[in-house]
């Protein structure tokens, strides 16, 4: 059977030769038609014309973002209360820093201005993985990041990024590109301690840099981690004492914990807390794990994201070692919305990658358990009252469809899967990655080579300086 990717033989001054993958025609054809339907999607699916669940009709979070920088332009306080429409500021001083040129435009120049950034964020962010993954670097293959970067606004973190106007993809974009720079690679690390500088998440990658032994990286991310927190002292220091004081622990500012939107594992245990009626551990209205329970239930499963991640890395596995990173870092995080898992982005990158570029027998399951798991699954409910401008409320995501209206046999086994549809994609990969590590991380061999039935370039690319 042949692969849809045809590798380019290139030979390196060391006269040691690397493969290199080439974009076909193919390719470019399926994800063409993938793109074309994505966007017929989103104007039908869930309509574009939804006052409230069209792709650009919230833009919530961007509005936080803009009052947070709003809030330092008029010296008012960041964490006293909230600071647009019911919303708080749950992001650090130095977050409101980096967000206030949202505050020096208007609000629709702002919209306008952000979801630029964050398409050309998502091309950019297939690009590199495709860089990473050994794909030539040509305007095929930038086509081809781009095609793809519109079918992957189909899975449900990306399109509530959009939707919502999150900052997550820049983030996952810089951990990326700083990453997956060569390990002696001028300041390499600092842009992982930007991000977990603007959102604390991003902090799990020290742990994951000490886990790898990359010393010197994770000095300079600890550093700059530190400088971020610093300038906010220095530029907000009321600010600064309330949010590191207090604030920084408080998940609950963020939303209920036991919401059906909280897939990390801390929302998952609190989600089977109501499920099963746990009333002891009812705290008002929202069923809240104890730390013990919490820590209980999300050591085991970050020890192995961080074995797997690892194995990966040792291996020469860089992008599916960050991107197990990440998840990771979601689920250890106390509250994660469906948009934190940007991380899904790459992950489907590489199933798409897997299985087009293999001869596995099962090499387009992972791509399907994927896809499956992180496509926008929605559901409407013309039976409950309107929502903001809506008409009626809609669940997007896996773990929004119904829960109520199901029978009681059903509802034992959907109910935990919907509320932990995501840690369990991060449990089966991280699972995946060490059963498997032999085959994934082993060169191939001359007969599987063979087997392939690769079409090559008539002209290797050959680097000019060999």
């Amino acid at each position: 059977m042949c692969s849809l990717v045809r590798p380019a033989p290139r030979r390196l001054a060391s006269d040691r030769t690397v493969e290199r993958y080439a974009v076909t025609t193919p390719m470019l054809v399926v994800c063409a038609v993938a793109a074309v339907a994505v966007l017929v999607w989103h104007v039908f699916a869930l309509p574009m014309s939804n006052p409230y669940y069209g792709i650009f009709s919230c833009d919530l979070d961007m509005q936080v973002y803009r009052a947070g920088g709003q809030a330092l332009l008029e010296r008012s306080p960041l964490y006293r209360g909230p600071i647009v429409w019911e919303m708080e500021f749950t992001y650090t001083p130095f977050a409101a820093l980096v967000f206030v040129p949202l505050a020096l435009v208007g609000v629709m120049t702002a919209k306008v201005l952000w979801w630029i950034a964050i398409m050309v964020a998502l091309i950019a962010l297939v690009a590199r993985c495709l860089l990473v993954l050994r794909y030539e670097n040509t305007g095929r293959t930038w086509v081809f990041a781009t095609l793809l970067a519109v079918v992957c606004t189909a899975l449900e973190p990306v399109r509530s990024t959009i939707w919502l106007g999150q900052i997550n993809v820049f983030l996952v974009l810089l951990i990326i590109w700083d990453l997956t720079r060569p390990a002696d690679a001028r300041l390499r690390g600092i842009g992982v301690g930007v991000a977990a500088g603007i959102k604390l998440t991003p902090a799990f990658f020290l742990l994951y840099l000490a886990c790898t032994r990359q010393w010197r990286t994770f000095g300079v991310a600890t550093a700059t981690f530190a400088a971020t927190i610093g300038i906010g002292f220095l530029t907000r220091p009321r600010d600064a004492w309330t949010y590191w004081g207090a604030q920084v622990t408080s998940s609950g500012r963020v939303g209920a914990v036991d919401s059906p939107g909280n897939q990390s594992i801390n929302g998952s245990v609190a989600q089977l807390l109501r499920f099963f009626d746990a009333d002891r551990f009812l705290i008002g209205t929202v069923y809240t794990p104890p730390t013990w329970l919490w820590l209980a239930a999300a050591a085991p499963v970050i020890a192995l994201g961080l074995y797997a991640a690892t194995l990966a890395h040792r291996s020469g596995r860089v992008l599916l070692a960050l991107t197990v990173a990440g998840m990771t870092s979601a689920c250890a995080s106390p509250f994660s919305w469906g948009h934190h898992w940007v991380w899904f982005m790459p992950l489907f990158i590489l199933a798409i990658h897997h299985a087009c570029s293999t001869i596995d027998r099962t090499r387009w399951t992972a791509l399907a358990v994927v896809l499956s798991v992180s496509f926008c699954w929605w559901w409407n409910y013309p039976d409950r009252p309107p929502l903001a401008e809506s008409p009626h409320p809609i669940g997007i995501g896996l773990f929004m469809l119904p829960r109520d209206d199901i029978p009681d046999w059903w509802s034992y086994l959907a109910v935990p899967v919907y509320a932990a549809c995501y840690p369990m994609l991060l449990i089966a990969t991280a699972s995946y990655v060490i059963v498997r590590r032999r085959a994934l991380f082993s060169p191939p061999s001359v007969e599987s080579i063979a087997q392939l039935d690769f079409r090559i370039a008539r002209e290797p690319l050959l680097d000019r300086s060999s």
